[in-house]
């Protein structure tokens, strides 16, 4: 799971790849999709893709995730 300041967490789906590499992506919001060579790369990454997709809905007025905690 990958938390944004503490305030709201998110599911990191991640699954190893054909070619080795980690496939990473955040179940609530699917545009935010990564990859990485290791567990620890791939988690950085998607983390990193979840930031710019919540920032791109979040100027574009799109609606961000509704999540129950």
């Amino acid at each position: 799971m990958i938390s944004g300041e503490g305030q709201v967490t998110y599911t990191a789906v991640l699954t190893p790849g054909e070619d080795g590499f980690v496939c990473a992506q955040i179940a609530e919001v699917p545009e935010a999709i990564s990859q990485g060579a290791t567990l620890e790369e791939a988690t950085a990454n998607v983390a990193e893709a979840l930031e710019l997709a919540l920032r791109w809905r979040r100027d574009e007025g799109e609606a961000l995730p509704l999540l129950v905690t």
